[in-house]
This record gives C-alpha cells, structure tokens and sequence, in this order.
C-alpha cells in the first residue's frame, strides 16, 4: 500500500498516455413497470479519471435463433443487428473509477455515489441512424467496449468508409444454404454465422460489404478494431459475437459449463439473465479449474485467466428493500430454478469459487442478499487496482517491466482483438499490453503518468484511494494517497566535470566534459509516512544549439534511478551533435530529492571541433507525453496544465572548443612532456602518416622542437632539442 504524492520530476512532457478500462455491470431487464424506460444501465471500470475518448459501447443483439426453414430466406428475418450503440469520445471515468451510462437521467440512479461519473445515454452519438433505445433483452446479447473501430467515429463522422459501427448497424448478414439444424435434423437456411463479418459471396443481395474489423494487415494496423472488453451469454438458440479464439472446459460433460468462447457466459438454462455483474477483472496467474471431467487450454490444465464464467454474476432481478440508495432497490433473486441443467439451481448463476464454501461466497440462503447497484463497486468483487497493467491483482516489479517496455509508443496494441488481426487473439491476454490512458488526456500511448499510478500503488492491495468514495458514501480511510500538489516545486540544477581540467571556456578538440543533472523539492515537500512527494520520474531534452562543436557520448542513469527505456532516447542532428531527447528514467523510491538534491542522470559530451555552443537542459518538446500525472508535481511543463506546481532549470551552459593546442614535444598529447612521448616522436620521425593516423587530433606542431617550420620524416634535426627537452623536464 506503497504511494507518494508522486513529484514526478518528469522534466518532461510528450502526449499519449493509457490506462484500464473494462466492463462491469449491465442491467438490462429491471423488474416493474416502465423500468426498462428508466433504470436500465451499463457500467464501467477502470483507472479514475481515464478519459474515454476513442472507446465505445455496443450491445450486439444475436437474435433468437440461426435456423430458418429451407428457402425461407429471403425475405431477411428480424435478426441480429448492433441494438444500441454509444460513443464515448469526451467522457472519462471518475474519482472512483467508475462511469455510469443510464437511459434515464441521474435522480432514476439512487446508488450513485458523488465520486462516480453519469451520463445518460440519449446524449451520446450512436451513428445517427435511430435514437437511443432500451437494450434489447430478447435473444442473444454480445457488449463489448471497443477502441479504434473502423470507419465513421464521433471525431470523424465523414470517414470515406462508412458507417461501420452504430446502431441498427446488421453485422452477421450472410445467409448459408442449406446447413443441418442440429436440433431438428432438417436442412435449413441459416442467417449469419457468428462472425463479425466482412460480407461474404453467398450472402443476402451479394453480401455485405461492410469492414467491421479493419484491414488485419501486417503493412498497416492502423484501422485494425481492438475490443477492449466483452461478454455474451445465449439465449434461446441466437448468436454470441465472442470474437476471442480461445476456449474453456474442452470435453466438459458438465451440462452447465458446456465447451464454449473465453467471454462467453453460453446459455444460462432456463432464464434470459435480467443483469451482469462482474467480480473479477484479473487476466493473470494460473487459470481456473475447469468444470468437472473437462480440461482447459491452458498448459496447467486449467481454463483461460479471464473464463467469463469464472467473473460474473448473471440473474433475474427482483425489487427488494434493505440496500442502499432509495426507493425501488434491485436484487439478484434467489428464486429456484427447475432446469436440471443449471449451474445453480437458482434463477441467479455465480461464478463457482463463489459457491464453493469459502469465504467470500455469494449467499443463496435469504432474498435480497446482492443488490444490483449503478455507481458502487461491487461488493463480492475482486478489487481492481490502478496501474496493474498485467491484470494480476498486485502493483509491482512486472507491472513497471510491461510499461517500460512500451513506454513512449503510441498504443495501437490489441487486447482481445479478432482471430485475423497480426496479433491474433488466442494467446494469453497476461501477455498482451492493454489500452489504457491512465493520465486522463484520451491520447492512448504509454507515458510518464501511467506509469506514476503503478509506482502509487505498490503493493496496495483494495485499489482505494484515501478521501474517495466506493462502495458507500464514506469516503475511504485505506488505500493510497494522492494529495494535491498545490505548492509543490522543484528545481533542477546541474554541476559540470571537465576530467582534463580544463574550464568550459578553453576545451580542446576530443575531450569529455560530464554533466550530472539532479533535481530537488524546493516548496511543499511532504515527508509524512506513505505520503512523500520525492522526485519519482524525469524525462528531458538535453540541447546542444551548434552542430559539429561538441556531441553526446553517454547517458547514464544514477543513484535511485533506473531508465524507463532507454532505446526511445533519440540522438538528434549528426551522431548527437545536436543533443539528445528523451533521457527518461525513474525510482521506486518516494523520498528521492526531499531531504537534498537527487542524482537523476549523467550527460556525457565529447568535443569535436572548434567553436562554441549552448548545452541546455530543458523538459521534451516531443509529442508523446501528456501534461498531467496522477498526483504531485508536475516539473518542467511550459504548460502548467492548471496545476500551481513549478520547476525551475539550470541556465544553458556554454561549451567554447578551440583549435588543437600546440604544445612542443607532447606527442602524445596528453597535454605533458614526459617520456611517454619518446616512442611517439620515433614514430613521428619514421612513419609520419602512422603517427597521424594513431594521433588524428594531435597538431603536427608539436614535434618541430627547434621551431624551424619543419616536422615530420624530414626534422631529424629535431632530435636533440627533443632529448633537451625531456633533460629539462618539459
């Protein structure tokens, strides 16, 4: 339950950034009269204050059955179709993590809690083919939260592509013939084929034509969709659209938990589920045990991390008292379900390790015992914590590996994407870099913040953050702190090394100069417990404004600091004669910089060549970073991003390279007489384009001894006033 007021002396800036962001409940039947017109929901989950822009939500209706008398079509059915549709460009996820999409407006949702977002749904851009609608709770149903989808978006509504994804958009519109309908033996027409297709030549009118997926090309990913969450369940005999490859409980005998897709919660048996609640998120670690006779796909055996089964409640609701928030309160019932074939014999399935008789277990023994609740985390839930980038349940060392690894690239990285993308989707999400945009600014690289929110919660285990409010209106006393950074400053000095001795201002042609940046709290430092405000982070653009002068040789990072990744440091003009951007790097250490300036790196110059030049230390110009962190200060931002936090920096420096210096008998050039130059000077007497080339920046100066404008093979004459030389002592 580590955590600072991060001070991110990110002596930087540069624009995407990433975060978690999943499905967490959907309430799509509430009980009672005119409910469906005012309570129906869908909720969301992630790191607070990600912005959404990009994202959206579909509810994808498979209709109720794929099976049609022979010849029957056409006319097309009343078939599967994107039943609701919402953009969530501008929206973000709030104080708590949550967001909530109502069909009604705030006052229908009595459990929200102040620092949970709302907004009701008929305001969100869906296409424009119809209005916003109820959720279709009759068939099959696919949700899914998607990023970068092709065609027509809310940002670029005139996309040449088309409308692709919005509602009442058919995305299955294939028509095979004829194909066995395995429940009646009989040859039939069947309508779609559980694909989000691209059109097919055997489909209705030609078949449609329509991309919903993207090029899946290795050349360009660009337009490749990326579903970021999704869960279906069956009903009746329609489609689910998990577009997930994997599978879960290969050969299972177990009627309830039949073979199936990884998001896919199959037919519940004998219900069409009013609500989805979910209670785990974790896609890491190793697995869970298939059902009974079954193997998973797993090498241990077990199912895939992320078994949807293994994460969701999904039932009949009833209205209940007893809960929180005002009147009506909506519960899981608890009623019994005849259908032998039910996992539970309820009208409400969980998960089994929470019916195992181990604490915690979803309790079937009373009514109203979970409440159906939009802008609460879940009670049964297992925690989500900010900046667990694995999906394992912990912030720690591998969680800092996975975002250093991509850290500085725009994120086009797939999650559960689609069998024909590059990536493909059936390997172990645990391996996978998910979107995310922890920082808040909607751009979806990795950046500096994100990574600030797994430093926050180091080993912090309920993924609460102190003063917010989740699953009650009290705010929390655990979890970590972010506090304001309001008189927070930094400053950032540098000191400079000239191993040859000599000052900035008389450098000669092939020396080194070392300069060491480090960076302190100067204004509001916090050294309380669990809440230090240390330099945590750095990210800088070293200058040198005159090519040819002086160029970098090495970046080394110090003391507490480790490079984030080191191979985005870009070299910039001619092998780095014009400086370098990006030296980035970080501590886990809170403390770094409170009690006195911290070590952050090590800049090292080589001059090559006359004349002068201004060496400066100033935050990243580049384009890849945001502005904001998740708390603390912000250091070197030209842009203050309306936080009072300041950074100073260090005036430029000024490197001044004269020519070679002529010192007469240093043949070496090691700037001294000594004998150490008697076996170059032989050199220079008997092979003089030898003693060039093993001394390129050596003036052939210094061997003319007796000063008569001669040197080289032909200043033999110059031998005794070398040995005189060295007889003296230089």
């Amino acid at each position: 339950m580590r955590l600072s007021t991060l001070l991110a002396a990110w002596l930087l800036v540069v624009s995407p950034a990433a975060a978690t962001v999943f499905i967490n409940e959907v309430f799509i039947n509430p009980p009672g009269s005119g409910a469906d017109d005012t309570r129906e929901f869908i909720e969301l989950l992630g790191t607070p204050g990600m912005k959404l822009d990009g994202y959206a939500v579909a509810l994808v209706n498979g209709a109720l059955t794929k099976y049609y008398p022979l010849n029957s079509i056409p006319p097309r059915p009343d078939a599967q179709e994107i039943d609701e549709f919402f953009s969530l460009d501008g929206l973000q996820l709030g104080p708590n993590g949550i967001l909530v999409l109502g069909i009604g407006t705030s006052n229908y949702y009595p459990t929200l809690l102040a620092d949970s977002n709302f907004q009701r749904w008929n305001t969100l851009w869906n296409g424009g083919l119809d209005t916003p609608g109820k959720l279709n709770n009759d068939g099959s149903n696919t949700v899914f939260l998607l990023r970068n989808r092709p065609g027509r978006t809310q940002a670029n509504p005139t996309h040449p592509g088309g409308l692709r994804w919005g509602k009442d958009i058919t995305p299955d519109d294939e028509l095979l013939r004829p194909v066995i309908d395995p429940q009646t033996g009989l040859p039939s027409d069947q309508y779609g084929d559980g694909d989000l297709d691209w059109g097919q030549p055997n489909g209705i009118d030609g078949g449609l034509t329509l991309d919903m997926v993207g090029k899946s090309t290795l050349a360009d990913l660009s337009d490749d969709l990326e579903i970021v969450d999704e869960v279906s369940y069956e009903h009746e005999r329609g489609w689910e659209y998990d577009v997930d490859s994997r599978h879960v409980d290969a050969g299972s005998l177990h009627t309830g938990l039949p073979h199936r897709h990884v998001h896919a919660l199959d037919d519940p048996q004998g219900f069409n589920p009013d609500a989805l609640t979910r209670v785990d998120y974790r896609t890491s670690g190793p697995g869970w045990p298939p059902a009974p006779g079954a193997t998973g796909e797993l090498p241990n055996g077990n199912n895939w991390q992320d078994t949807a089964t293994e994460q969701w409640i999904r039932g009949e609701s009833v209205v209940g008292t007893g809960g929180a928030g005002g009147a009506p309160q909506f519960f899981y019932t608890n009623a019994a379900n005849t259908n032998p074939d039910a996992i539970q014999p309820y009208l409400t399935n969980v998960p089994l390790w929470l019916d195992d008789g181990a604490a915690p277990d979803y309790s079937f023994g009373a009514a109203y015992t979970y409440q159906i609740m939009a802008g609460r985390v879940n009670p049964l839930a297992i925690p989500f914590i900010p900046g667990d980038a694995d999906r394992d349940g912990d912030c720690d060392a591998d969680d800092i590996a996975k975002i250093a690894s991509v850290f500085g690239d725009d994120d086009w990285i797939f999650s559960n994407a689609f069998a024909e993308a590059p990536e493909g989707d059936g390997g172990d999400p645990a391996t996978q870099v998910r979107p995310w945009d922890v920082d808040a600014t909607g751009d979806n690289g990795i950046e500096a913040s994100d990574l600030q929110w797994t430093l926050n919660f180091q080993a912090n285990t309920d993924g609460r953050i102190v003063g917010r409010r989740y699953d009650s209106t009290d705010p929390s006393t655990t979890g970590v702190y972010l506090n304001p950074n309001a008189g927070v400053a930094c400053t950032v000095t540098a000191s400079v090394h000239v191993p040859s001795g000599h000052p900035l201002s008389a450098l000669t042609v092939n020396e080194t100069v070392e300069i060491t940046v480090r960076a302190q709290v100067t204004g509001g430092a916090n050294t309380s417990p669990e809440q230090q405000n240390g330099v945590m982070q750095f990210v800088h653009d070293i200058g040198l404004s005159v090519g040819g002068v002086a160029a970098v040789e090495e970046v080394a990072a110090l003391g507490a600091f480790d490079f984030t990744r080191a191979e985005i440091m870009v070299p910039q003009g001619t092998d780095g004669d014009g400086g370098i951007q990006l030296v980035n790097g970080y501590a886990t250490s809170f403390a770094e910089g409170l009690a006195g300036a911290a070590d952050l790196y090590r800049v090292t110059l080589r001059t090559l060549g006359t004349g002068s030049a201004g060496v400066a230390i100033v935050p990243t110009a580049a384009s890849k970073f945001a502005l904001s962190t998740p708390r603390g200060l912000k250091v070197g931002h030209t842009d203050q991003n309306g936080n009072p936090a300041a950074a100073s920096y260090p005036a430029p420096l000024t490197l001044t390279v004269s020519g070679p210096t002529i010192k007469v008998g240093d043949l070496n050039c090691d700037g001294t007489v000594d004998f150490g130059d008697i076996n170059p000077f032989v050199l220079y007497l008997s092979n003089f384009s030898a003693w060039q080339a093993a001394n390129p920046d050596c003036p052939p100066e210094n061997g003319d001894i007796n000063g008569d404008g001669t040197y080289g093979q032909a200043s033999f004459d110059d031998i005794n006033p070398f040995v005189a030389l060295l007889s003296s002592g230089g």
